[in-house]
């Protein structure tokens, strides 16, 4: 009885069709702002990229892959992530004070970092950014390449994979 109501939204998302390479490219932006400094705001701004990128682009994006994309990085795995973000950003630009726990312990010292942590974060980011994306579209088209052979099967008809990173 309660599945009634659910059966007509599966039904039209099971007979959505997918142009080849929309999977890979949704999770590879969704990797993208997965591995940007923004948790807590990854699910908005996947809704957004891909309501806009939609609007102006002819290359569409899902929003159920980008979705699964953010959530790379998430709370649970915010503090070391945002270490390694501040040490590599550190790296690339001078910063007058090291993050240790010690300077963590109250939002003071944390504030006094000011932009010279909000820098460095996304500065650090960026190389996880750049590597997520060419490994978020590789991992999409594997699965699209997936769903394909399996439809295919139940049908009796098998496709090789693409060789195509990115479409």
């Amino acid at each position: 009885m309660k599945f009634k109501i659910m059966r007509p939204l599966l039904k039209a998302w099971r007979a959505r069709d997918y142009r080849a390479g929309t999977i890979g490219r949704s999770l590879a932006v969704g990797m993208v702002i997965g591995f940007s400094p923004t948790v807590g705001f990854q699910v908005i701004l996947c809704l957004a990229v891909c309501f806009l990128w939609n609007r102006v682009s002819k290359y569409k994006l899902s929003i159920p892959p980008a979705v699964v994309g953010s959530l790379v990085v998430n709370p649970l795995t915010m503090g070391p992530t945002y270490f390694v973000y501040y040490e590599i950003g550190c790296l690339a630009m001078r910063c007058e004070g090291k993050w240790s726990m010690e300077r963590l312990g109250s939002l003071s010292s944390v504030t006094e970092m000011g932009w010279t942590l909000f820098l460095s974060l996304w500065l650090g980011s960026i190389p996880f950014m750049i590597g997520g994306y060419f490994l978020g579209g590789y991992l999409g088209d594997r699965m699209e390449a997936f769903l394909r052979n399996r439809q295919l099967r139940r049908h009796g008809r098998r496709l090789p994979a693409p060789d195509r990173l990115i479409g």
